[in-house]
């Protein structure tokens, strides 16, 4: 699909999976990991890719070396997902837009992500996926609310945001929302049973 020069990714996958047990973003599926999984899908949309790292930092790094993407360090992860989200968003206020998602989401498909782009353009609204009743990322923010990401504190993520400002919400079937975060979650993602 076309790419915008003005429309940037930015992935978070800095937290340290302490219910998992292990670094989510380096377990495999299907001979790749979640991390290169994500990073793949968002060098689909856009050729401005922005990674942000903090737990395993050195074995991302690694393993997305020869993907053109930019990786960002957050040295505060343990203090919860926003840090990542402001950290990424001030570096990118060249762009126009900013679509964020997260790595461990391995089902979303390569469509619903052009289906985001694509109703973002020419449109002032933040484009969010719909899944289990819930408004969530993958969503695409414009400038406009870059300020309120970076007033973000805490373990929380853009939720709030999303709700209670203008949104136009793409439908994503909540079998392709599955994410990895506990064992159980591992298992049926190894075993291909979801449900």
């Amino acid at each position: 699909m076309e790419k915008f020069n003005s429309f940037a990714v930015l992935i978070l996958a800095a937290g340290s999976s302490s219910r998992l047990g292990q670094a989510k973003q380096l377990v495999l599926y299907e001979n790749q990991t979640l991390l290169e999984n994500a990073c793949e899908k968002a060098l689909d949309v856009s050729s401005n890719v922005f990674v942000v790292l903090g737990a395993s930092k050195d074995e991302c790094v690694e393993k997305i070396k020869d993907l053109k993407v930019n990786t960002i360090i957050n040295n505060e992860y343990k203090t919860g997902l926003s840090s990542s989200i402001r950290i990424g968003i001030e570096k990118l206020f060249l762009y126009d837009k900013v679509l964020i998602m997260l790595c461990d989401q391995p089902f979303i498909p390569k469509k619903h992500f052009e289906k985001l782009v694509e109703n973002s353009v020419n449109n002032a609204k933040i484009i969010c996926s719909l899944y289990n009743t819930k408004l969530s990322v993958p969503a695409i923010f414009p400038k406009k609310y870059f300020n309120l990401l970076l007033s973000l504190s805490g373990d929380k993520g853009a939720k709030k945001i999303i709700e209670n400002n203008e949104h136009l919400a793409i439908e994503l079937e909540d079998i392709h929302s599955f994410d990895i975060d506990t064992n159980e979650d591992l298992e049926k993602l190894n075993s291909k049973v979801l449900f």
